[in-house]
């Protein structure tokens, strides 16, 4: 038998069905809503001196020695906890060669220190968009991890989590590749340039490689998507979207091969000028490493000034990513 709908009936059902629609709408809303992470917890920096951050420049022309030197004096990578898995992150912006990007033969000896001193699950780990993976096979790294005791990860197919902190003006979110996120030590390995856009590229920058290309290809848009509605706007944006993707992932270490460094551009084929330097820069705070490598810039190459950073760094600050001004840095030199 069927039951005949009455006119009430229809308009009943009908009535409590569009009554309903908003919640499940609203549910439905809240089940697709993304769920955002804060940033990443880094290790306490354990290289400070009377409340202060430890820079220490070596000057010299060979990494090994230099590195050992700087590390000594540090008190070595142990201090950090050697059962860590370790993130090597160069710079591999392309398949040149250092300065351009992080010379191979520094990121094999940094490895072989880190053995000698018991860690054992070390990785090189960039996101290696094509022309990228070139620069892995241009140090030969792909083969020589094969029998070197390291491993070599393409961060490109990766999955990503979304990092959100309150303090943020210029990204909505930043997509961090979930292995960067949830590995306990990273160590920061960037070339020191003066870039043809932002002006400077060091430590800060040198996380764009651990974010998809998404998040990255907007900030290299100087702001596109992030309310900019003037040029000077989008400066200002870029420059604040360094800071603030560098907090989404902040390095435990920075080691900075700055034996030589790049003037006018990022690139030799823009017009980048290559300069000796003939230093390293080693600090357990990011953001007073580039503050200490800006300096260096500046006094190698005159077209660069050290307030192209303020923008930069004065936010990456405000983030509380470290130190920015010299007082609060204790700077070591020392030579090999």
């Amino acid at each position: 038998m069927v039951k005949k709908i009455t006119r009430r009936h229809f308009l009943g059902g009908t009535c409590a069905f569009f009554a309903g629609a908003p919640l499940a709408l609203e549910s439905l809303a809240q089940q697709q809503k993304p769920s955002f992470l804060p940033c990443r917890k880094r290790l306490p920096n354990p290289y400070v001196e009377n409340g202060k951050s430890i820079v220490v420049v070596v000057h010299g022309t060979q990494f090994a020695p230099m590195l050992a030197k700087g590390m000594e004096i540090l008190g070595g990578f142990t201090r950090l906890g050697k059962k860590n898995a370790v993130h090597l992150k160069p710079n591999f912006v392309v398949a040149s060669p250092y300065p351009v990007t992080t010379d191979g033969l520094s990121l094999l000896t940094t490895i072989e220190l880190l053995k000698k001193e018991g860690f054992n699950d070390i990785t090189i780990a960039e996101c290696a968009y094509s022309y990228r993976a070139h620069a892995f096979q241009l140090y030969d790294l792909d083969e020589k991890a094969r029998t070197g005791g390291f491993k070599i990860k393409d961060l490109y197919d990766d999955e990503v989590v979304l990092v959100k902190d309150r303090r943020w003006v210029a990204i909505p979110s930043a997509s961090v590749f979930k292995s960067v996120y949830e590995t306990p030590l990273i160590i920061n390995m960037p070339t020191l340039k003066q870039h043809s856009v932002t002006q400077f590229t060091c430590a800060l920058k040198n996380t764009m490689g651990q974010i998809n290309r998404k998040t990255r290809m907007d900030m290299h848009r100087e702001g596109i998507e992030y309310n900019a509605e003037s040029s000077d706007r989008k400066t200002i944006m870029s420059h604040r979207a360094i800071a603030e993707i560098a907090s989404a992932i902040d390095p435990d270490l920075t080691i900075i091969d700055a034996r030589y460094c790049l003037g006018k551009s990022h690139h030799l084929s823009w017009g980048g000028i290559s300069l000796k330097a003939d230093r390293i820069i080693i600090s357990g705070d990011a953001l007073a490493a580039d503050r200490v490598a800006a300096e260096v810039l500046a006094e190698c190459y005159s077209g660069f000034k050290t307030e192209m950073t303020s923008l930069q760094l004065e936010h990456a600050a405000h983030l509380g990513l470290g130190a920015l001004n010299m007082d609060q840095i204790v700077i070591k030199d020392v030579s090999v």
